[in-house]
């Protein structure tokens, strides 16, 4: 599509969290403003911050009389209960007339939809997108403006705008994070508060040695500190002709907890530089004095981020020299000690239900000899497929995937393709093609799971297979689910972040069978950072690389000794994992009261030893469980398993969720 400059409708987004810079930004040039109210929203932290029901209606007035638009945040997720309340302040916001919401969850937008609302609605960075058909999905549900992915370039965002037809809103300016927005469970399982839901206390930020996974041995790295993580500020001052010609029609700042000063500074900055080259494109220069005025008064160092390229270690702040502010440093994640395991934390709050239906044991695995001795083991159903290690001498190729599905078929046991969390553009081209195969298969799968919205629309579109949902779509309340049923799924994964009770609510109230994560190594965090490209060789993913991972697997050690395995998959993203497997073995009798329809033991990167016992330790369980044997023989199992596993184990969020919830 031809640009027209002269035709560009472009706005300038300013955070707002207090009423002296609702009025500083709009003085400075703003041309809208982002603010959330008391609740519901992403920043949560301070009282003094965010507007009452009262102050968001005289806000609105304040900026619509200058000409301002007004947005207004609840963008994290919520309950079934938070929901119920939410009805009526969607309905005052709908009367009051802020020029769009911004949501994340998935029963928002069906519960906006229900009710009719007439104002637009914007997805929020947090809903994760990052390809074309998550852009249709949310097209169709009425969204009008997404706030991209911020790992997504300007080189990818114009492709997307013309051919979604939606507004594109993207972060230029501020504090971000190194993992993929919407997907970080790092701080809701290690501290039960959710960077889903703004209360994240940034281990990203923590001080890590490099070491190697098996050996545990301290590694040499290239960086000049132990903050491997520490992404420094969004900057594209430099870039502006790049920014007014990439197809965002909305250029986002972030800080909604920042002070007034600051933020004018910095939206008066980019108001000239981007007035300038509009009025004067071919004539425009780079003015040294703003970006002067911006380093001077920065907060960390800058970076482009990966808005013209891969940043690599030159956008990481190693040092922490520039860190304002350490929101925690490295913790023990809860272990699963013999005292657990005698004493049933869980036990009061199913008391008086009986046992449920008996559950379906999945196993997500991630390679053949795994899948064989998965169904071996007692599996009811196997998942297979996705990402896949780059340091296993193993892919899921066309013939591996027909020798599991013919294996599985003469077994009876179910077989389910499962996805990538992340499928950029050329991963939907590849699972456009791979979906194409399966339907052309004699012996098909027994269904896809989807792990994220685009899949799910790629998949109806290409299969006739049954869909299931992946923990990533972030189901957190029945709403969601609700949602997910219109659009085809068979069932949902409960949000790795919900506690033992709030799966308990999600399993009563879902429209849809429950599935939960009750074994497994899980993923706190997705990067296309990649870690040993960094602090190995100093380069990044995108540049000639020796390949260290391909036989090596690398971790992360906290200063509490903590070891987080780094997963290479085979798009070079890096999965930290928590350092301690989630074991709920011990605890089976009661989470077999949830009225879940599966348990699933996440085990892609394990070994196909490790997935024999698992799934041998929980189908024995299981059948134990339902044939009336004692609970005396089932702790004295789950204390033997627990007391032989190779690697600490824990509870996940299970015992305490996350907090703050209505």
């Amino acid at each position: 599509m031809t640009l027209h400059l002269e035709d560009l409708e472009l706005e300038l987004l300013a955070p707002v969290g207090r009423w002296d810079v609702l009025e500083a930004v709009i003085a400075a040039g703003a041309d809208a403003v982002y603010l959330g109210g008391k609740k519901f929203n992403m920043r949560m932290f301070r009282d003094d911050y965010n507007f009452t029901d009262e102050s968001l209606k005289e806000a609105i007035e304040y900026a619509h009389s200058r000409g301002v638009k007004v947005y207004v945040t609840m963008n994290n997720l919520q309950s079934d209960e938070e929901l119920a309340e939410l009805k009526d302040y969607l309905l005052y916001l709908n009367e009051i007339g802020p020029d769009s919401l911004i949501i994340q969850d998935l029963g928002v937008l069906k519960l906006a939809r229900d009710l009719g609302l007439t104002v637009p609605l914007h997805a929020s960075v947090m809903m994760n997108t990052h390809n074309l058909e998550t852009l249709q999905f949310l097209k169709k549900y009425g969204v009008t403006r997404v706030v991209l992915n911020r790992e997504i370039p300007f080189a990818e965002i114009r492709r997307l705008r013309d051919e979604s037809g939606l507004e594109m809103e993207y972060f230029i300016h501020g504090d971000m994070c190194i993992a993929q927005s919407g997907q970080c469970y790092a701080s809701g399982l290690l501290f039960g508060q959710s960077s889903n839901r703004g209360r994240c206390m940034k281990p990203c930020r923590w001080a890590y040695e490099f070491v190697d996974a098996r050996s545990g041995e301290v590694l040499e790295t290239k960086a000049d500190g132990p903050y491997f993580l520490a992404l420094g500020d969004m900057y594209v001052l430099d870039h502006i002709p790049e920014l007014v010609q990439s197809g965002v029609c909305s250029f986002k700042i972030e800080g909604r907890m920042r002070e007034a000063e600051y933020l004018a500074l910095i939206v008066s900055a980019y108001r000239q530089a981007i007035d300038a080259y509009l009025e004067d494109p071919t004539g425009y220069k780079w003015d040294k004095s703003l970006k002067e005025r911006i380093y001077q008064n920065r907060v960390r160092d800058l970076t482009n981020c990966y808005a013209l390229k891969h940043p690599g270690p030159k956008g990481i702040g190693y040092t922490g020299e520039r860190e304002p502010q350490f929101f925690s440093t490295g913790v023990r994640e809860m272990e699963l000690t013999e005292r657990l395991v005698q004493k049933d934390p869980f036990a009061k709050q199913v008391a008086e239900e009986g046992l449920q239906p008996k559950p379906a044991l999945a196993v997500k695995v991630g390679d053949l000899e795994a899948l064989k001795l998965a169904a071996e083991a007692g599996a009811d159903r196997i998942y297979f497929g996705g990402e896949v290690p780059v340091d296993k001498d193993f892919t899921w190729s066309r013939g591996n995937i027909q020798k599991a599905l013919e294996f599985l078929a003469e077994r009876g046991i179910p077989g389910v393709i499962s996805t990538p969390r992340i499928t950029m553009s050329r991963e939907m081209a590849e699972y456009r093609m791979l979906f194409r195969w399966l339907e052309s298969l004699d012996t098909k799968p027994a269904g896809v799971m989807v792990a994220n919205p685009g899949l799910l629309q790629l998949a109806k579109a290409e299969t006739t297979l049954p869909l299931y949902g992946d923990y990533s779509l972030n189901i957190f309340n029945s709403k969601a689910a609700e949602l997910l049923k219109e659009e085809g799924l068979v069932q949902v994964t409960a949000e790795p972040e919900s506690s033992f009770a709030r799966v308990k609510q999600l399993a009563a109230d879902s429209s849809l069978p429950v599935e939960a994560l009750v074994h497994g190594s899980l993923t706190a965090m997705v990067l296309e950072h990649c870690l040993p490209a960094a602090l190995l060789e100093g380069g990044t993913r995108q540049d000639i690389c020796s390949g260290p991972c391909r036989s090596r697997r690398f971790a992360l050690k906290d200063i509490r000794g903590g070891i987080r395995e780094i997963v290479i998959d085979q798009y070079c993203r890096n999965h930290i994992l928590l350092a301690n497997e989630l074991c709920t073995l011990p605890f089976l009798a009661s989470f077999s009261k949830l009225g879940l329809a599966g348990f699933r033991l996440e085990l892609p990167f394990s070994t196909p030893k490790v997935v024999s016992k698992v799934v041998k330790a929980y189908r024995q369980a299981l059948d134990l469980l339902y044939s009336g044997e004692s609970a005396e023989v089932l702790k004295e199992q789950a204390k033997e398993f627990v007391g032989s596993y190779h690697k600490p184990l824990g509870l996940g969020a299970y015992p305490r969720g996350i907090t703050g919830l209505r």
